[in-house]
């Protein structure tokens, strides 16, 4: 795990080792039928141990992200994100 907390020296973002982890159990996991929700369990529980929740994650459910493709896993980092702040926006208008 301390490797995915590095990219060349500099720490990598919260968001960007929650992907990684989406990304290695969509890789890695034996299940052929699909591995999206224990990936999304394991982005979840990455964010979660740095205090984050998401008040939403149906983009996150609807869309399959391939270990293999850098522009899926672009396009992970940018649902995140997007989910990330949209959770934030809720939390500030509601206090």
């Amino acid at each position: 795990m301390d490797e995915s907390t590095k990219a060349h020296g500099a720490p990598l973002s919260v968001v960007a080792r929650a992907a990684r982890a989406y990304l290695d159990v969509s890789f890695f996991h034996p299940f052929d039928d699909g591995n999206a929700r224990s990936a999304l369990l394991a982005l979840l529980f990455v964010l979660a141990r740095e205090g984050i929740t998401l008040d939403d994650v149906s983009l996150l459910r609807r869309i399959t992200f391939e270990a293999g493709s850098s522009q899926d896993a672009l396009s992970l980092l940018r649902y995140v994100d997007l989910h990330l702040a949209e959770t934030r926006r809720r939390v500030a208008a509601g206090s």
